[in-house]
Formats: structure tokens, C-alpha cells, sequence
């Protein structure tokens, strides 16, 4: 319902975070998970599992000392954040913030995707065509993706990623 995008919109507002200038209206739908500790050399990760949201985990390998109140918000964005295509294509922009958390605190960040068959055809794209992009640096940086397997619905992929920020599922430069 509009009154419960409202709420979910208003709350995920008050929740903070960094990144690039995205205000909540610009929240499609998004999942935080919050970790009151996380002891070092221990992974952690949110399962998002919404059909909304592209990104379907987020994992934190291997902490290198002990955090406490960790918290992660996987949130599908309705546009851009930044001015700049990340992709010829793209199926969906994305944003992850954190808190208590920066990105020299783990060993690596694994995140987890899937992209609909549906849009894969309409686009006429393999599962091999397909990259994460995450902006840094002032520009979109690709990262390898790996499909790890089709249902009947979707195509899924995993990442490695360097750190937290505004993401892009797309198509794979020169595709």
C-alpha cells in the first residue's frame, strides 16, 4: 500500500547512513539487518530474499577484530543516484549502506544477485552478459560476476566487492 512505502520510506530516512545524495523517495524497497557483535575472524550475513531488491545477501567474511551494533540496508533505488549510465543496459540500481562497519574491517564482501530470465530474453542477453557495478571513485567500476546457477524464474549471480556503496546489476561493458 502507499501508506506502508511511506512508512517503510520514513524509516529508512531516519536510519542514515552515507553514500551518494539519495533521498528516501528514491527507495524502492530496501532490508536492514543489525548485529549487536560480531567476534573477530566470524562472518555475518543479511539475507534480503525480496523480489524487489536484486541483491539477495550480503556477506562479511572473516571480521578482523571484534564490531559491535553492525548494521547493513540493502535498498533497490527507483533511478540513478549519480548522473552517469553505469551500463549500456541496466536492470537495477542499488545502494548499501552500513554502519559501525568500514570496508577495511573484513577479509572480503560477498554479495549475491539475481536477475529475472524474463529481462535476460527481453534484452536478448546470456547469463554471461551480465556484470555488478559499484560506483567508487567517481565512476562506475565493473566487477565480475559469477552466474551460479538458473531456476525457472531467475538468473543467479555472485560478486566480490572492496567495499559499500551505490551498485548497478547491468549489462557487461561491451556486451
Amino acid at each position: 500500500s502507499a501508506e506502508a512505502a511511506a512508512a517503510a520510506a520514513a524509516a529508512a530516512a531516519s536510519s542514515g547512513g552515507g553514500g551518494a545524495a539519495v533521498t528516501a523517495t528514491d527507495v524502492a524497497s530496501s532490508k536492514a539487518q543489525v548485529w549487536g557483535a560480531i567476534a573477530a575472524g566470524a562472518s555475518v550475513s543479511i539475507n534480503v530474499d525480496k523480489d524487489t531488491i536484486a541483491i539477495t545477501s550480503v556477506a562479511v567474511n572473516e571480521a578482523k577484530s571484534a564490531l559491535s551494533n553492525v548494521e547493513l540496508e540493502v535498498a533497490a533505488l527507483t533511478k540513478n543516484p549519480v548522473s552517469t549510465e553505469a551500463a549500456a543496459k541496466v536492470y537495477q540500481y542499488l545502494r548499501i549502506n552500513k554502519k559501525n562497519i568500514v570496508d577495511s574491517d573484513a577479509g572480503s564482501f560477498k554479495i549475491t544477485f539475481r536477475v529475472p530470465n524474463s529481462w535476460l530474453t527481453a534484452n536478448s542477453l546470456t547469463a554471461s552478459d551480465v556484470a555488478l557495478y559499484r560506483f567508487a571513485d567517481s565512476k562506475w567500476n565493473e566487477l565480475a560476476a559469477k552466474s551460479t546457477g538458473t531456476d525457472t524464474t531467475y538468473t543467479n549471480y555472485e560478486s566480490d566487492t572492496p567495499g559499500f556503496s551505490s551498485f548497478a546489476v547491468g549489462v557487461k561493458t561491451g556486451t
